[in-house]
């Protein structure tokens, strides 16, 4: 069975996006995180072999990654030759530059991510997608939860888990500290628990 990822930058005070819904805090528009950071990164994308992405993340993803000329072209060239499934409702096509490894799902995103699950073998990753990821809560579908705290405040913003949510246990499985104080945090959802 796959293993399905939610990996997700935060702020300190829990955002995943800011006020203009923008990651501005962590992509290097206003604040950028350290090499040892995209050096992970690189790491993990390694062990992946499928990105779902929704609506917004894949219009933000594909007008950076596919033409991008990043120094760590390692986490570049892992997510554009990585094969991506956008779930958008409003989309009616979707491309990746010239790679041909993307494709479009537009049926009801909890039941075709749950038949992804079960075929297969390896790790599927979710990155931003706030909606989409909420709903994959919502269904207890995430098998592991890796949070980036960043280490900055934002004050107001998207948050990842939704305000229906009454409680979800999570058990620390491992942590790691960057060189510029961002944290990262990997759980392992307690779904039996769940009220």
């Amino acid at each position: 069975m796959n293993k399905l990822i939610l990996q997700e930058f935060v702020s300190v005070d829990g955002f995943l996006a800011d006020r203009d819904k923008t990651t501005g805090f962590f992509d290097g528009t206003y604040n950028g995180l350290a090499q040892d950071v995209d050096e992970h990164q690189g790491e993990f994308c390694k062990s992946i072999n499928l990105i779902l992405l929704g609506t917004n993340t894949y219009k933000m993803f594909v007008e950076y990654w596919p033409n991008a000329t990043s120094e760590d072209s390692s986490v570049t060239e892992a997510i554009n030759s990585i094969p991506k499934i956008v779930f958008s409702k409003s989309l009616h096509e979707v491309q990746w530059g010239n790679y041909a490894n993307i494709s479009l799902e537009s049926e009801d995103a909890v039941e075709q991510i749950k038949l992804l699950k079960e075929t297969g073998n390896g790790n599927i990753v979710m990155w931003g997608s706030i909606s989409l990821a909420q709903s994959l809560l919502q269904a207890n579908l995430f098998d592991e939860i890796q949070l980036m705290v960043v280490p900055v405040a934002i004050g107001k913003g998207y948050k990842l888990f939704p305000e229906e949510s009454k409680l979800l246990p999570l058990k620390l499985t491992k942590q790691q500290t960057f060189s510029d104080g961002t944290i990262l945090n990997v759980y392992k959802p307690d779904y039996t628990t769940v009220p």
